[in-house]
């Protein structure tokens, strides 16, 4: 075979620096942080954060990324289906309702990828954590989101290559029976005692003696049958309360009779 048949070998960019195992752990990083495991697309922005990170070059982040993102991401995210499976078996009904309905809400289905924001929304709104969280919506958007945008397509009579206009997306809005998550609903706290006669004055009754060497205990409020609410605690609390607020409106007029007197000066 002659030399002029040989195919010639592409000569390494100069430029370009050698990818250690520094370099690609810190490409995973991002790849899987909580910001980014939803859509691990960096923006170009990102990539030269990156590049000033692992010293590679721009072209070596995005060849990078559009390999590892099926041999690396791709397991990881089934892996993390497998757990959302077995984690989805101890959510409540509650907590599946409220994810459902805002992934299918009007506001969310177009991009049912939540926030860093809304992440802390929803965690506070249902009590899982951010594990549960990540693994919940990145199995479902396969399972549920997926499934509802062909029905969508179907009934509007597109193509399974054909996108949703945004005319299909507001009568999806006007006929959605999806409602907006709300968070549970806060326990009923225990009735209120009767309002009782404080035994003196309320603006002059002593302050309670936070040093009684025998204090009276707490009343259990949740003892239904048999609890002994302490009035007497109760009326000086409203003592206490009373007296920090005359304090606290006496600072008020001192203050504003001085800032009327330096005003007045500086007229």
């Amino acid at each position: 075979m002659s030399s002029a048949s040989k195919p010639k070998r592409k000569k390494p960019d100069p430029n370009s620096a050698k990818l250690t195992p520094e370099a690609t752990q810190v490409l995973k990083d991002w790849m899987m942080s909580p910001e980014h495991v939803d859509h691990p697309y960096p923006t170009e922005d990102d990539k030269t954060e990156l590049m000033a990170n692992t010293g590679l070059s721009r072209k070596q982040i995005t060849c990078w990324f559009s390999n590892n993102r099926k041999r690396f991401w791709k397991p990881k995210m089934d892996e993390l289906g497998k757990e959302a499976n077995l984690m989805g078996n101890t959510l409540s009904e509650h907590t599946v309702d409220y994810l459902k309905n805002w992934m299918l809400s009007p506001e969310h289905i177009q991009n049912p990828y939540p926030t860093p924001q809304e992440k802390l929304q929803i965690m506070a709104d249902t009590g899982i954590d951010k594990k549960q969280l990540i693994c919940w919506f990145s199995n479902n958007r396969k399972r549920i989101w997926k499934v509802k945008i062909q029905e969508l397509k179907n009934l509007y009579g597109l193509g399974a290559d054909e996108n949703l206009s945004d005319e299909h997306w507001e009568m999806y809005a006007r006929t959605s029976s999806a409602v907006a998550p709300t968070p549970f609903a806060p326990v009923a706290a225990a009735a209120a005692p009767p309002p009782v006669q404080a035994e003196y004055p309320t603006a002059h009754a002593p302050p309670p003696d936070l040093h009684d060497a025998d204090p009276v205990p707490p009343p259990d409020l949740h003892d239904v049958d048999g609890a002994i609410v302490d009035y007497a605690a109760i009326a000086a609390a409203e003592v206490v309360e009373s007296m920090m607020r005359e304090h606290e409106d006496g600072n008020e007029q001192k203050r504003q009779k001085t800032e009327d007197t330096v005003e007045s000066y500086a007229v």
